[in-house]
């Protein structure tokens, strides 16, 4: 008789070096045995002696269970927030700004707030653009930032023309080399990592709907950790903070909460 999924997922917790207790465990099994129809895998002894011994089958597997769907302007009327209220207070009140995009999935959202700076005439000088994803190959797409026209739906046609170059079998659009510089990547386990401190602003958009309550309270403790106090959080529009004050924050728009430290 083979292992059930409780045992699969508390031996690849360990090969992998991740938290799966930290997700709802609903959507991991689902996620993982998606990955086994897809593979035509049978069973979980199966699927779990490939991860521990195919190195190609164990990325796939992170790739899968990771959350990787993400596009440029993002619920529009939160960006147009960010332009008109959030960043002008930020750069009115310091020298520099440190953004951190926690995950970023394939890099649409830290570009678009790249594309937002340039727009209102920042100076790259005045702000850093931090983005993490424990994916290694969708940070490798970030880096490329080659997209496909439905990541770009909410772009307009001065901005798409302005940043983004069609390739050459019209298939996707390539983002200006001035845009990508100005962001940089790096892969990070959010559960597990030991945060940096010193951010004025943090996105971590539909990334807590597949937490558990317990984890989801983790980390918005560790995150509010490393906020300046006077700094944003910004979630997704689906997701909710009951209760800010006791993590000190303040809902101040949809999605956004003010860290008053």
């Amino acid at each position: 008789m083979g292992i059930n999924f409780t045992e699969f997922k508390d031996q690849a917790k360990r090969i992998l070096n991740i938290d799966l207790d930290g997700y709802k465990l609903d959507r991991v099994e689902r996620r993982t045995k998606s990955l086994m129809r897809r593979y035509q895998i049978e069973d979980f002894d199966q699927c779990l002696d490939l991860i521990k011994n195919d190195s190609e089958f164990k990325d796939a597997y992170l790739n899968h269970f990771t959350i990787n769907t993400s596009e440029f302007f993002r619920n529009p009327e939160n960006f147009e927030f960010l332009e008109t209220e959030v960043f002008p207070k930020l750069f009115e009140e310091k020298n520099r700004v440190n953004i951190w995009s926690a995950p970023c999935s394939n890099g649409s959202e830290p570009y678009t707030l790249a594309i937002i700076l340039k727009e209102m005439g920042i100076s790259p000088t005045k702000f850093k653009i931090y983005a993490t994803d424990l994916d290694h190959t969708i940070l490798d797409k970030a880096r490329r930032a080659e997209y496909k026209e439905n990541s770009l739906k909410n772009v307009s046609d001065k901005i798409l023309d302005k940043y983004f170059k069609e390739s050459s079998d019209g298939k996707t659009y390539v983002l200006s080399s001035e845009i990508k510089r100005l962001v940089n990547f790096e892969q990070t386990d959010l559960i597990n990592a030991r945060f940096k401190n010193d951010w004025d602003l943090i996105l971590s958009r539909n990334f807590f709907i597949y937490l558990t309550k317990d984890m989801k309270d983790q980390l918005i403790n560790k995150f509010t950790s490393v906020l300046n106090p006077g700094g944003y959080f910004f979630l997704g529009n689906t997701e909710y903070i009951f209760s800010p004050e006791k993590y000190g924050l303040d809902k101040i728009f949809q999605s956004f909460y003010k860290y008053e430290g």
